[in-house]
């Protein structure tokens, strides 16, 4: 799934994102999230196994470390650094932060197994999702919408891809 909304958005444009994670940089975010009492859940790893990172339309999926194309002015925030802030401002909370728009946070809470998009200034929760992969799809397919209905893009441009041409 993760492939065909990535060529969805790869051909709407600008999607900055990385080459997949290794084992050794998975091994070691995993060790720094364990240091501040947190579980990379298994589904995200599994997206970094994908793109080490994205940032799109205004979403940011953290890497394993930070990245940028400075030509274009796209940065990915790397987990580690952004988790221990995360865990600074929220009092120690258990939740993992794993991206960001300028105005929700998106985090895995490991009390109730959920994926989370939180309000980024009154912390109130705005929709859970069970699955790692449901959370990026309805994120990825607003974003689609919010571009269609405002710049005029139009779903049938987005030409038929495979994944192996990712």
């Amino acid at each position: 799934m993760f492939n065909e909304l990535l060529l969805n958005a790869q051909e709407i444009g600008g999607v900055f994102k990385t080459m997949p994670i290794t084992d050794e940089h998975l091994f070691s975010v995993q060790e720094n999230l364990e240091k501040m009492g947190l579980q990379l859940p298994d589904e995200y790893s599994d997206f970094l196994f994908v793109t080490d990172g994205l940032f799109w339309a205004g979403l940011e999926f953290f890497g394993s470390c930070s990245s940028s194309d400075k030509k274009n002015g796209y940065n990915i925030t790397a987990l580690t650094e952004q988790n221990m802030l995360y865990q600074a401002l929220n009092k120690g909370t258990n939740k993992v932060f794993i991206g960001r728009t300028d105005d929700e946070n998106f985090v895995y809470n490991p009390v109730k197994n959920v994926y989370e998009i939180i309000d980024e200034f009154s912390g109130e929760l705005i929709k859970t999702f069970p699955h790692f992969e449901d959370l990026f799809d309805y994120l990825i397919k607003e974003q689609i919408e919010i571009i269609q209905n405002y710049v005029g893009f139009n779903e049938d441009d987005i030409a038929d891809e495979k994944e192996e041409d990712f």
